[in-house]
């Protein structure tokens, strides 16, 4: 083999090593960090005009200690705020698993998330990581946000057309209960009713019930945390069942799954910040 060759082989080795510790140190200390808000308009024929223009805020997947640190829950919570949101919703896995949590470390997230503002309510459900943290619910309901597991609440702005909002458990750690959840639901004059779910195999029971929603919020799988064009997310979560991407419509249903603001068992984020959804709703006559 000549030197042309030899150092053209040389060359290309270095290259590609180069492109890969690229790419690693981008996903692991880049792709982690900084936050964006995702925006996407809500219409629906079921919705009254009293609830348009209301704006939710979702976010998912905080995995404290994870990636996240104090720094980025503190940028969440005022981007938040900027935002101005009348309904706030957390769809699970507050820390991430298996981590030592301090008194200071609860008391940090209560005083945190207490400052998040909205004008109408919050509200949040289990991940499968929530029912291992033994301070979950003293974090969250000191934070002012409801906590939803196999219930509904009847939500009311400006008149006497409500709104509804049912909270599911995790499929992986508990049963999931559609009775329980659906006490409310009538099939004639229905109400516009938003459920909020942790992994997309949740989702899966709704799809074989009789009941009709209109908007599903979920997390868990973070949307696969390390996206390619065309390829989509490449880590897949068993209990996402099939519903791993940002979006999806079926029928009347519009179904949105965060991507999260942590990480889990792949600690990288590539072509998929860490994020919070807005969504705008809008009565369509």
């Amino acid at each position: 083999m000549n030197d042309n060759k030899t150092h053209g082989i040389i060359n290309s080795i270095i290259f590609i090593i180069l492109i890969v510790c690229i790419l690693f140190i981008y996903s692991k200390y880049i792709g982690t960090k900084g936050l964006v808000v995702k925006e996407y308009r809500v219409k629906s024929q079921i919705l009254t005009s009293n609830f348009n223009g209301v704006k939710i805020v979702h976010f998912s997947d905080l995995l404290y200690k994870s990636t996240v640190d104090r720094n980025d829950v503190e940028n969440m919570v005022n981007k938040i705020n900027m935002i101005n949101p009348d309904i706030v919703v957390f769809t699970g896995n507050l820390v991430t698993n298996s981590v030592r949590m301090t008194t200071e470390d609860t008391n940090f997230l209560v005083n945190s998330l207490s400052r998040i503002h909205a004008g109408i309510g919050k509200y949040t459900i289990y991940g499968e990581y929530d029912y291992k943290y033994t301070d979950f619910d003293k974090v969250m309901s000191s934070s002012g946000f409801k906590i939803l597991n196999n219930s509904f609440d009847e939500i009311y702005y400006k008149d006497n057309n409500p709104i509804y909002i049912v909270g599911l458990p995790s499929s992986i750690k508990e049963n999931v209960d559609l009775n329980s959840s659906f006490k409310f639901y009538k099939d004639e004059n229905r109400k516009y009713t938003i459920v909020l779910v942790h992994e997309g195999k949740t989702i899966k029971y709704l799809d074989e019930s009789n009941y009709e929603v209109d908007l599903i919020l979920g997390g868990y799988s973070l949307n696969g945390s390390i996206v390619l064009p065309i390829v989509g997310g490449l880590v897949n979560e068993k209990n996402a069942y099939k519903y791993s991407a940002p979006e999806y419509i079926k029928g009347i249903t519009k179904i949105y799954i965060s991507s999260g603001l942590g990480t889990k068992r792949c600690a990288f984020r590539f072509m998929n910040s860490p994020s919070i959804n807005l969504y705008r709703l809008k009565a369509q006559s």
